[in-house]
């Protein structure tokens, strides 16, 4: 009868969460010591031979390699969750020890030429090799305290460092075998540099094994009995490689077979910790939360990282019922219609970034089933993973039913149903004071139709009425979500546009003219219509919400004495500057095709050595009528007009064609900045675009710079995100221009893959003479740097506040004091010169 484990005053020394592991260890350290001693005194004629050794060292070997392997994937995903030093370290550790394992295997006598012909000393050299890397790890492991580490960017330079190590062993054996010493010779065996080797491992193992049996005194983390047996086992296995003299003789194959079973018994080590715990702690939770969705009387739905349903629940009295058994296991995208899933995704995407979101109640159709739903959506997260949502589902119809009703009864026009005089002032009031925090515009467009009476006379009130709701629906299709229309009374729209100027205001009132004039059907009549409309402007005309609707409407009456069917602004200044930007738009619609646009390059400087760097792309335009147009002038008017895509799609074209003209004529180390548009930003095949035109001229993507106003950049952090990332991907340089003018956060700035923030000129203009600006701008450089982004001035123009830029660390500079904007000609000359000061000793 086998005495007791805890009888044992060896074991019973060690805390008792160790003595079952314990028992397991001292079972197979003894059988394997059994084992040996059979080897030495039997011999296996059948394995002597290099034909019949080779299979199974190659299937020894392979086993070891999977082993290390599945040793560094597990501790490699776990360190992930459980930040610990020892995980890290046997990751990055047996990584190289499988590597070199793998070499050794390639290496055999017997295997074909790896880099260099196979031969014994070779095998050894990569033996070595592995046997001291994972020596030392296992060391490293047992002298290290199972902590967490602060450190999220170690486990690459570890894994790093160990590849490192592995490459330097690679160049020494394929390269200078030669200098090391002898570990084999043929016909005597193994040398004493080699004997010597393997017992120096085997004391590593032996103190590796000391080191665990201490911890063993309390409770640990990890399977610290599984390593101990594997240090041992491995000092065993390392004793079974100093007594074979041929390389296929028993020694050598059991050597081998322990090894597999000490990396097994490593595995084992960090598999229960890494793997099997954490799927016990997951299962407790399930249970947990299963007993929650029971109590619950909504639908709930439990998702996955996958948008999967992995559970679900609905009480037995709601309208919509759900059969676990035909949603569980799919994904919402193959559950839900188009718009529920935009719902679903709105709602789990802000809690993803907020860990819980409430979505506004949403209309739900199945077959004749119509009910008003409304999702609250929590995140689910392990560590710092999203690991899935959970959606609870409330049936609002009843709340959403009264609710409609009230607010339609109060605040809509019985006749058109669109909102009234008191909705209208709600909503432009709040329009109005997020214009006035923002700084943004604000139109009111107020619409009469022309000669409406004749209407009333001759086809009746009725047709009249009639009209007016055939109206209303002839204008809605051209507003915004975010625009109001509203019937004022009799014949009388009125529409509030946010964020939107005077261009933009024509451009609508015209397009609502033109919408006006084609034929309305209306109570079995048709009939042609017009209208005159009145235009004020926030905070232009007023910044008072009645004052600007009587600004509209006489407007709206000058209009009418203009002729009617036309549209007119509150002041005569306002009329003027509109005309000249429809002069200009018209003008800019032919401005690609008559040539009249062109580029210029204005230079960047690296303040260190004062070297030039590239040039910024500008644009300019020369018209034969109309003369030199400003940018600032002319852009605008692009970007209201629909133009700006087409144009920046040009620039973009001729910049990259200009850059590759460049290269070729060996100016192969400058870099072009070239600005992108909100529009162009917006696309979703910008990327694409990009890298076609990359691809053409055959540009290195490192030599173009995009850049994106900081406004740009917040209209839509996460889509920003995303654009930048796709670019990013692609090798081009990234700059945020204007940076300080906007409204981005540190927290936002952080994700986004940006090369460089360059500084705007309202910033540096000041620089050397307030100290706001300086601050302004010492901070930028500072919160730059910490991010690992470099910084640009622009518009430096005094030597003063270049003087001031370089104290305070800016990496670089554009400005009128070391260079205006160039021609192509006068760009070229530039660079000329530079190289000839370059060469020039």
């Amino acid at each position: 009868m086998p005495i007791p484990l805890r009888h044992l005053w060896l074991f019973s020394s060690r805390h008792a969460s160790h003595r079952q592991g314990l028992r397991r260890s001292a079972l197979l350290l003894g059988t394997l010591c059994l084992a040996m001693l059979l080897f030495a005194v039997v011999p296996l004629p059948g394995l002597l031979g290099q034909a019949g050794y080779l299979p199974l060292h190659m299937l020894l070997e392979t086993l070891a390699i999977v082993v290390a392997a599945m040793v560094f994937a597990i501790s490699w995903a776990s360190y992930r969750r459980l930040r610990a030093d020892t995980l890290l370290s046997l990751a990055c550790g047996f990584a190289g020890v499988a590597i070199l394992d793998f070499s050794h295997m390639l290496s055999f006598q017997g295997m074909p030429d790896f880099i260099t012909p196979a031969d014994p000393e070779k095998a050894i050299s990569f033996w070595l090799a592995a046997r001291g890397m994972a020596a030392g790890t296992l060391l490293w492991v047992a002298l290290r305290p199972w902590k967490a580490s602060g450190r999220p960017f170690e486990r690459w330079a570890i894994l790093g460092l160990s590849l490192f190590a592995v490459a330097v062993v690679h160049i020494t054996v394929f390269g200078y075998q030669e200098l090391l010493p002898r570990t084999f010779i043929e016909g005597v065996g193994l040398t004493r540099f080699k004997v010597g080797c393997e017992y120096l491992l085997i004391a590593v193992h032996l103190l590796t094994a000391v080191c665990f049996w201490r911890s063993m005194r309390r409770p640990q983390p990890f399977n610290i009995a599984a390593l101990f047996c594997a240090s041992l086992l491995m000092a065993l296995g390392e004793l079974c490689f100093t007594l074979y003299a041929s390389v296929t003789d028993q020694f050598n194959l059991l050597g081998h077979l322990i090894k597999v079973i000490a990396y097994w018994q490593l595995y084992q080590g960090i598999f229960v910790e890494a793997v099997e715990q954490p799927y016990d702690q997951l299962a407790r939770s399930r249970a947990q939360l299963q007993a929650t969705f029971d109590a619950i009387p909504d639908m709930l739905f439990e998702l996955d990282e996958q948008e999967r349903v992995v559970n679900c629940h609905s009480s037995a009295d709601a309208r919509l019922q759900v059969d676990p058994a035909r949603v569980i296991g799919k994904s919402v995208a193959d559950l839900l219609s188009d718009d529920t899933l935009e719902h679903c995704r709105q709602t789990m995407a802000s809690a993803s970034a907020q860990g819980y979101a409430q979505s506004q109640p949403f209309l739900f159709e199945q077959g004749n089933l119509s009910i008003w739903l409304q999702l609250s959506v929590s995140a689910r997260r392990i560590g710092r993973h999203l690991t899935g949502h959970i959606l609870l589902v409330r049936d609002v119809s009843q709340l959403k039913q009264q609710e409609e009703r009230i607010l339609h009864l109060a605040h809509f026009d019985t006749l058109t149903g669109l909102p009234n005089r008191t909705l209208f002032r709600q909503r432009v009031t709040l329009s109005l004071g997020l214009a006035r925090r923002h700084q943004q515009s604000v139109a009111l467009l107020l619409i009469d139709l022309d000669h409406f009476k004749h209407i009333n006379d001759t086809l009746g009130h009725n047709a009249g009425d009639q009209l007016l709701c055939a109206v209303a629906e002839r204008l809605r299709p051209h507003l915004r979500s975010e625009d109001t229309l509203s019937r004022q009374g009799g014949d009388e729209f009125i529409i509030a546009l946010p964020d939107i100027d005077a261009d933009g205001a024509m451009h609508m009132a015209t397009r609502l003219l033109e919408s006006l004039t084609q034929p309305l059907h209306f109570d079995h009549h048709v009939t042609t219509t017009s209208a005159s409309i009145g235009i004020a402007l926030y905070p232009n005309d007023s910044d008072d919400l009645d004052c600007l609707i009587q600004h509209a409407d006489a407007a709206m009456y000058l209009a009418k004495q203009r002729g009617r069917n036309n549209v007119q602004f509150y002041t005569a200044d306002l009329q003027a500057r509109m005309s000249r930007l429809m002069e200009l738009e018209n003008a800019l619609r032919t401005a690609i095709d008559r040539h009249e646009l062109a580029l210029h390059y204005q230079p960047q400087w690296a303040l260190v050595g004062q070297r030039l760097t590239g040039f910024e792309v500008l644009l300019r335009w020369q018209h034969p009528v109309l003369g030199q147009v400003s940018p600032a002038e002319f852009i605008p008017v692009a970007e209201s007009s629909g133009q700006i895509g087409q144009i920046g799609e040009w620039v973009l074209q001729q910049g990259v064609a200009q850059l590759a003209r460049w290269r070729a004529q060996g100016f192969t180390s400058i870099t072009l900045a070239i600005n992108l548009s909100a529009a162009q930003f917006r696309r979703t095949d910008l990327a694409t675009q990009v890298a076609d035109l990359l691809h053409h001229h055959q540009v290195p993507p490192e030599r173009l710079e995009l850049e994106l106003t900081e406004g740009t950049a917040m209209e839509d952090p996460m889509q920003a995100r995303q654009q930048l990332t796709s670019l990013h991907r692609l090798g081009v340089r990234l700059a945020i221009d204007d940076f300080g003018t906007g409204f981005s956060s540190l927290a936002q700035l952080r994700h986004f893959p940006v090369d460089t923030l360059k500084i705007d000129r309202s910033f540096v203009q000041d620089v050397d003479v307030d100290q706001g600006s300086a601050d302004m701008v010492r901070s930028i450089i500072q919160m730059a740097h910490n991010l690992g982004i470099s910084t640009l001035a622009e518009g430096v123009e005094t030597a003063r506040q270049l003087s001031l830029l370089e104290r305070l660390e800016c990496e670089a500079i554009q400005g009128y004091l070391w260079g205006r904007p160039l021609t192509c000609a006068d760009a070229q000359k530039l660079l000329i010169n530079q190289s000839q000061a370059v060469l020039t000793p």
